[in-house]
């Protein structure tokens, strides 16, 4: 491998973590948001590909999102608020 194609790696690398970078300032939201997805899906019944076709987006998004690894967009969780038939209000709820 060339010096170049490793540079070109490494940097391609670091994007694309520093795209699934939490926000710090809303890690306590983003964690509670994935956590109460995943509590919803799981009453749903429905597994994350499930979940992921019915917001139209993929597999992957909906792992990020349960696990609190991104802050997703509005309309990612208006998606999912529609796929679970819940309230935005109660996926950012702290129930224990």
């Amino acid at each position: 491998m060339s010096d170049m194609s490793y540079t070109i790696r490494k940097i391609l690398c670091e994007f694309l973590l520093s795209m699934a970078t939490k926000n710090p300032r809303n890690e306590k939201l983003i964690t509670l948001f994935g956590k109460n997805v995943r509590k919803y899906r799981l009453e749903k019944g429905l597994t994350m590909v499930q979940l992921a076709c019915l917001c139209d987006v993929e597999y992957g998004a909906i792992s990020t999102i349960e696990r609190g690894i991104v802050n997703c967009t509005i309309s990612t969780a208006y998606a999912v608020t529609q796929a679970l038939n819940v309230s935005l209000d109660k996926l950012v709820e702290n129930n224990p």
